[in-house]
């Protein structure tokens, strides 16, 4: 499984206007966010030990969580306007 990679925001006005859509490319996140990861996980890995968890089974569940997001569908409806979110 992979991590999410793009998300498509399509924000609808209720008026006669046009909406916007929105390409977020997720993976540039995942790459802003790699370094601190990799900072992180030591003491993510003594935290672990210290409470007595099995530090690669909850980074396992966490990953498989992580990829399961594709295909997530979430509409927001309003009285003066409409959110789609679409990730890819």
């Amino acid at each position: 499984m992979m991590p999410p990679l793009l998300a498509i925001v399509h924000i609808l006005p209720n008026a006669m206007h046009r909406g916007v859509r929105l390409w977020v490319p997720i993976f540039l996140i995942w790459l802003l966010l790699l370094p601190f990861v990799l900072v992180l996980l030591p003491v993510y890995f003594v935290v672990c030990a210290a409470i007595d968890i099995d530090p690669f089974r909850t980074l396992g569940s966490f990953l498989l969580v992580l990829g399961s997001l594709n295909g997530t569908h979430v509409e927001v409806d309003s009285p003066s306007a409409a959110v789609l979110i679409h990730v890819y």
